[in-house]
């Protein structure tokens, strides 16, 4: 569905955009002409890069950004396979069996359409002889192994003009000399692509070195019905890591662009965030994660506080006192841990492999819950108790709760009892709390519990129909509030556009006959 925004004259809908700054639309040239007085200050990028010798270089705010606003838009430079994946079509990224092979470089592909994609036909299928690849085939089925050769070969057939762009991007490569990564990239990557491709032209520190520079930048890109794959976007990977962020990004299922949106209002002068970890892990997980990735410590406000900004995601709950255990110093990872009431202190290593116990625990509830979702309501149950009610996995456990009640066979509304549609709205207005604190404003997170919390609401407005009219008046209205708040967030989104549409008319048609 092609998606359609406000003309910033007259609110009509359109698809025209400025083709400068690609940020606002127009329904006609005469109203972007009517426009210009007011759009010609804002036309162009609202940021500036600045360099630190601790942050390298980073994105700053020139001017005040609104939420909502679109910050950038960049198409990427390189895009391909992760290091773990499925097999799949190095056209489309759709998964694959090998039914077809690339008439020029014997490659596995959908179809002789997939031939003719830039990234395809100007990457691996123009370095690749395909005498090398019939005699790889010969021996079986290309493995996913051999995939994790393609993004970096990508990068490395890019033109000369692309790679001095992509250069300037941090590689670690320093930190990763020596890691179990470092070592995976010297087996699995810069040898076969010099020994058994033959690519001799590249050594072996430059293909580390594009590794690490593709490890350390990369986007993960996911869309329905298409494998993972990771794109290199020169301006948006100079974006600061908070696990706060001020913008969340989206992709165009077309061509790949990445858009960059302010989540909330960016003041002149201000650093632009994005997150490259989960919001809903706690603090040792998300900065392992980090340093294990991206290479560095996160000393963000929520990893320096350690009840998380008054959150207590990390919080676990004594068993002498039924006091809260916190970190003595989040910033050390091996810290020892505290309560504050009793001072009774836990080893950080106690810490971990209690967080580990439950992390698998939830994963293996998580696989069943789609027809036991009463598994993931005992867990709630136990671990409200036995670590924290306001705990990481908790709140996990709560949030796939609210996305199966009412989605899902055997769990659409007309079949849930009263209580469990209390306990769905109950979860939806505790993690909107929340997401007002980790991932607040315009974020992906508010947006889709918004869009759960309305349908929940819809569906009380309807029992309520029956009985008392005032209190479904008053639901439905509620219902409708919380939809429009969820539509200004998701309307970038892929697919969200066409439901959130259906979901206006319904409510739209309501409205007019109450």
């Amino acid at each position: 569905m092609v998606q359609h925004f406000p003309c910033a004259k007259c609110q009509v809908p359109s698809t025209n955009c400025c083709s400068k700054c690609r940020r606002v639309y127009y329904c006609s040239r005469e109203h972007q002409k009517a426009d210009w007085t007011n759009h010609k200050t804002l036309c162009g990028p609202p940021f500036k890069i600045e360099e630190s010798e601790v942050e390298g270089r980073y994105l700053v705010a020139s001017r005040l950004i609104k939420a909502g606003e679109v910050i950038l838009q960049e198409l990427p430079l390189v895009i391909g396979p992760k290091l773990k994946t499925l097999p799949l079509c190095l056209g489309c990224y759709k998964p694959i069996t090998d039914t077809y092979r690339c008439s020029r470089c014997n490659w596995p592909l959908c179809s002789s359409a997939c031939e003719e994609y830039a990234f395809h036909k100007n990457g691996e299928c123009r370095m690749i002889d395909p005498t090398l690849m019939i005699n790889h085939l010969s021996q079986g089925s290309i493995n996913s192994q051999v995939y994790q050769c393609i993004t970096p070969l990508r990068y490395l057939s890019l033109p000369d003009s692309d790679k001095e762009r992509l250069d300037k991007l941090v590689s670690h490569l320093e930190q990763r000399r020596g890691t179990d990564i470092y070592r995976l990239v010297e087996q699995n990557i810069s040898s076969f692509l010099r020994y058994r491709l033959l690519l001799t032209q590249y050594d072996s520190e430059s293909i580390q070195r594009v590794c690490g520079i593709l490890e350390t930048n990369c986007f993960e890109i996911r869309f329905q019905g298409r494998v993972s794959v990771r794109g290199l976007y020169p301006t948006a990977s100079l974006m600061n890591h908070d696990c706060v962020a001020n913008t969340r990004h989206v992709f165009d299922p077309d061509d790949f662009r990445i858009r960059i949106l302010a989540t909330q209002d960016i003041l002149a002068g201000e650093k632009i965030s994005a997150t490259y970890t989960q919001s809903l892990w706690n603090t040792l997980d998300r900065r392992f994660h980090l340093k294990s990735t991206k290479h560095f410590w996160c000393q963000c406000k929520r990893c320096t506080d350690p009840r998380e900004l008054g959150t207590n995601l990390s919080a676990i709950k004594c068993t002498n006192c039924r006091g809260t255990i916190i970190s003595r110093d989040p910033l050390d990872q091996m810290a020892d841990w505290e309560c504050s009431d009793c001072g009774s202190v836990r080893k950080v290593e106690q810490i971990k492999r209690l967080h580990d116990s439950v992390r698998m625990e939830l994963k293996q509830i998580a696989q069943l819950a789609r027809n036991h979702p009463e598994k993931l309501e005992d867990f709630i149950r136990k671990y409200s108790g036995a670590i924290h009610p306001d705990s990481c996995h908790v709140i996990e456990a709560k949030y796939a709760l609210v996305q199966l009640y009412g989605n899902t066979p055997q769990l659409l509304y007309d079949e849930l009892s009263e209580e469990l549609i209390e306990k769905k709205l109950n979860y939806c207005h505790q993690l909107l709390k929340l997401a007002d604190v980790i991932e607040p404003g315009l974020s992906q997170l508010r947006g889709h519990l918004l869009f759960e919390l309305q349908s929940v609401m819809e569906h009380k407005a309807k029992r309520a129909f029956k009985h008392d009219s005032a209190e479904f008046k008053e639901l439905i209205k509620d219902a409708a509030g919380h939809l429009m708040a969820s539509a200004e967030i998701l309307r970038y989104e892929t697919h969200w556009p066409e439901i959130l549409e259906k979901r206006r008319l319904v409510f739209d048609r309501i409205l007019k006959e109450m």
